[in-house]
């Protein structure tokens, strides 16, 4: 009986353990294969865009430092709401995840496309035409009982985290991060 229970317990490890694992796995492969619907059940999107409008919100909110009065404080954020609900709504989508997640080239061309050069770039620019191949799942870890990250990018230099959340028997999108350039350098 008590062989029994062990291997209960161990079975039941082994699968809250594997089930995680699993979900970022099933999430990078149906990125790369573009199947945005089945993506879709992986990612808990009203919560993602609170999340990342949060963020937005906070990043702000210290970029302005002091120079804006507490007064207005309140009116900083319903104005940020106003527009960032909008352009959240219309970037996260199954879609634009899948298209974050590939990274790569695709990323690339946007990035070149929001910042328009108005001559090409001079040979021997770093950078400049360099095309990276596409991101990919580069690990994952347990930030806590009930959640989960998982570092994606091209080799060995992870620019994006997803935050997984259990809800109920399975694990979901809750919360996406570009890592800064200083945290990718430490874990080098």
């Amino acid at each position: 009986m008590k062989k029994l229970l062990v291997l209960a317990v161990l079975l039941a490890l082994g699968g809250y353990i594997a089930l995680p694992w699993y979900t970022v796995e099933r999430i990078e492969r149906t990125a790369a294969e573009d199947d945005v619907e089945r993506l879709a059940g992986y990612i808990d999107f009203p919560t993602l865009r609170d999340n990342l409008k949060a963020g937005l919100q906070e990043d702000l909110r210290r970029s302005m430092g002091d120079e804006v009065p507490p007064e207005l404080s309140d009116f900083l954020s319903a104005g940020t709401n106003l527009l960032i609900g909008p352009i959240l709504r219309q970037l996260v989508t199954p879609e634009g995840i899948a298209e974050l997640l590939r990274g790569g080239e695709s990323l690339l061309a946007f990035e070149r496309e929001l910042y328009r050069r108005s001559e090409p770039p001079a040979p021997g620019d770093e950078g400049s035409e360099q095309v990276t191949d596409g991101w990919r799942l580069l690990g994952w870890r347990f930030a806590g009982l009930n959640r989960v990250h998982a570092d994606y990018g091209p080799e060995g230099d992870p620019q994006l985290q997803l935050s997984l959340e259990r809800q109920g028997a399975r694990w979901r999108v809750v919360d996406l991060q570009f890592l800064p350039e200083t945290e990718q350098q430490e874990r080098d």
